[in-house]
């Protein structure tokens, strides 16, 4: 299969309006940083990155939106420019756009040169299939192998890393537990490896379903974690122990209410995906809808929230 891959280059100060906008109307998206934006947003970078310089852009971000082959991609390039030209977007006249066609494995190999293992807490170790065979265990070691692919969730973004401390910290085997926009699924497996029994893991992106299979296969949990389509809690049936949402501060704010019915009482509810400048608004969604704010974590500007149903 071919893929379109249009590449706009811009602002940093732009990524989360294009990486919403492209979301909405791609097969994928990716974002590339500079490498100095990359050394400054990830702790330990060197230990886990061993990147090419040439083939980042120099400087700020490089977003890559993929379209089917078999869709009309001028239309989509006629939408990305009306976006541009109507939105409220810095250095406009900056913003360079291009695009060509790939194979899909140009960008599922892509990961296996730049992406490595590292610890992301006491427990959890981040291991790729294709270092397995190199990696040392350590004793009390839980490891997660991942093939990311295209979809989120590496366990490297601090939102991931901040939401898998909090896994260790509260999962146990009895609780019943829905992970909502699974992604690559890693917060799915980090769950399992805590001893949980009853995991449901649902994405309304096909991709991310495909993905997340793949990497439940490979960390032998397959069997033991329900992968559905779904569209955040809106069609869920089910009372939970535990709600685990790695997405969008918006979208947290959004589905803070229905996060709360389908908790039992003392359930908890583990938000990210959060910038700071949102953490207000966020908490005071959440406190409306009767959650009780447990524990707040912070990293490179973004937020995780633990809270609780009273």
């Amino acid at each position: 299969m071919k893929w379109h891959e249009v590449s706009i280059s811009t602002d940093k100060a732009n990524e989360d309006q294009l990486s919403f906008f492209l979301g909405e109307i791609a097969g994928g998206v990716s974002v590339e940083h500079s490498l100095a934006l990359l050394k400054a947003d990830i702790k330990d970078f060197d230990d886990k990155y061993r990147l090419d310089a040439s083939s980042l852009p120099a400087s700020g971000i490089r977003l890559l939106a993929y379209f089917d082959e078999s869709g009309n991609i001028e239309e989509r390039m006629a939408q990305i420019t009306a976006f541009i030209d109507s939105s409220s977007l810095k250095n406009k006249d900056d913003i360079k756009i291009s695009r060509q066609i790939i194979d899909e494995t140009d960008w599922e190999n892509e990961w296996k040169k730049y992406f490595h293992s590292f610890r992301v807490s006491d427990k959890f170790v981040i291991v790729p299939s294709w270092e397995m065979d190199d990696y040392e265990f350590s004793p009390g070691d839980s490891l997660i192998k991942l093939d990311p692919g295209m979809a989120f969730g590496t366990g490297d973004h601090p939102t991931t890393a901040m939401c898998l401390k909090f896994i260790e910290q509260v999962v146990k085997p009895e609780d019943k537990i829905i992970d909502v926009g699974t992604g690559s699924g890693i917060l799915s497996i980090g769950a399992h490896l805590m001893g949980a029994q009853q995991l449901k893991a649902t994405d309304i992106d096909e991709l991310s379903i495909r993905v997340a299979m793949e990497n439940f296969v490979l960390n032998h949990c397959a069997d033991d974690i329900l992968l559905e389509t779904g569209d955040l809690l809106k069609s869920e049936g089910d009372q939970h122990d535990i709600i685990i949402a790695n997405i969008l501060a918006h979208i947290i704010e959004d589905m803070a209410a229905d996060a709360f019915s389908h908790l039992n009482p003392g359930g908890s509810f583990i938000a990210s995906g959060i910038i700071v400048k949102k953490k207000d608004a966020v908490i005071r969604r959440m406190e409306n809808a009767g959650f009780t704010i447990i524990e707040v974590m912070e990293d490179s500007g973004w937020i995780s929230i633990l809270a609780q149903k009273a």
